[in-house]
């Protein structure tokens, strides 16, 4: 049982998506909502009006009004969004709170706009920068060039709206702090054990596998993971699990390879479930992606490029780009089944141990306290003195 709070806070996490759904940003906010709601905490989430399957009953959602044909669920930029960030504005400042907890760069912009009303903090967190995405979504080198100028600017502009930032890995503190944030804490994400808890896997050809289970977008560097499967030469069969279309991939011609499309998570666990090894190709990433933890706590040994690699039990990391390192190390860790299974028994012992969400929560508590001036807990502190 978690310890009671030093007091009940009502904390918002202001969220410019859709929710929920199985993706990396809705994933980690619902699991932090749980956590801090199961904490003693009142929570609110206040998202877009759409999203794929049930909330949990321990939070509160308030949602954007409905656009009727209007249910996107991809990241990045379309024509509609900036109706619904303004939306989502006028929805926080109708709510009183004590904290709001904004994700992404858009939700940051609907608080600050939300805080000329309500005068309640805002804690920014850190789940990427645009200088490293947005021009990923764009077609031709101009518009890519000016898509990287826009979202540096929107680097250095919009965490330093917070009061307080949160940096999901340690290699992010500094460069939040160069991006003008003066109040830095570093609180990794985490998972729920009933999220990485064994179960039946689905039913595959023979293997071995390697997944792949997350978003497609360009920043995802799967071209690289492809490659790699190429030179494998079909010895391992790539499964690739995912929310979103994977049509672009499917006409890769790979040797052997599996395409799963669904939004029911209880899936995505099974076809993790299935397989020998995880890849994670993603060559920048500032934030923390939260595949990893699952893929480590379902025991899966993970492939990762060094820009999204990680310094946890389980993880082996090649060089970014190199599609001939990643294959080398995928086969290994198939062809080693003793290595393998030693890897992903450390993987699951240690995020089951250290990386859960009730033990996050103590620490994002202990920022909010810090935010509004007050003493936290004895024994937890901000992490920004520990990094």
């Amino acid at each position: 049982m978690a310890a009671e709070p030093i007091r009940r806070l009502h904390i918002v996490q202001a969220a410019a998506f859709p929710f929920p759904s199985p993706q990396g940003s809705q994933v980690y906010v619902r699991g932090m909502a749980r956590a801090l709601a199961r904490r003693g905490h009142r929570v609110t989430v206040a998202c877009y009006a759409h999203g794929i399957g049930e909330v949990d009953p321990d939070y509160d959602v308030v949602r954007t009004p409905h656009l009727p044909g209007y249910d996107n669920l991809r990241a990045g930029p379309d024509l509609v969004k900036p109706f619904l960030d303004a939306a989502l504005a006028w929805r926080l400042a109708r709510i009183e709170a004590d904290i709001v907890h904004a994700h992404n760069y858009e939700a940051p912009l609907s608080a600050a706009l939300a805080r000329l009303r309500t005068r309640t903090p805002i804690v920014y967190c850190a789940h990427n920068t645009m200088g490293e995405e947005l021009h990923t979504y764009f077609d031709g080198r101009l518009r890519r060039a000016v898509a990287r100028g826009v979202g540096q600017l929107l680097d250095h502009t919009v965490p330093r709206l917070a009061d307080h930032a949160i940096a999901i890995h340690h290699g992010a503190v500094d460069t939040l702090h160069g991006f003008g944030c003066e109040r830095v804490s570093c609180v990794p994400p985490g998972v729920d054990p009933d999220d990485v808890a064994p179960c039946e896997p689905a039913e595959l050809p023979p293997g071995p596998w390697v997944v792949y289970a997350g978003n497609p977008d360009g920043y995802q560097d799967l071209q690289v993971l492809i490659d790699a499967m190429r030179l494998l030469e079909g010895r391992v069969g790539l499964l690739m699990v995912s929310a979103s279309s994977l049509d672009h991939w499917q006409q890769q011609a790979l040797p052997k390879a599996r395409f799963v499309v669904t939004s029911d998570y209880s899936e995505v666990r099974r076809h993790m479930a299935a397989a020998s090894v995880a890849a994670l190709p993603r060559t920048i990433c500032t934030g923390y992606p939260i595949k990893l933890l699952n893929y480590l706590g379902m025991g899966l040994p993970t492939v990762a490029a060094k820009g999204s690699a990680r310094p946890l039990p389980g993880v082996v990391t090649v060089p970014d780009r190199d599609a001939a390192a990643m294959a080398q190390a995928i086969e290994s860790l198939v062809v080693h089944a003793d290595r393998r299974a030693h890897l992903g028994r450390l993987a699951r012992e240690h995020v089951l141990e250290h990386c859960t969400w009730a033990a996050r929560a103590a620490d994002l508590e202990a920022v909010y306290l810090d935010v509004l001036g007050e003493p936290a807990a004895r024994g937890v502190r901000p992490h920004s003195q520990a990094v």
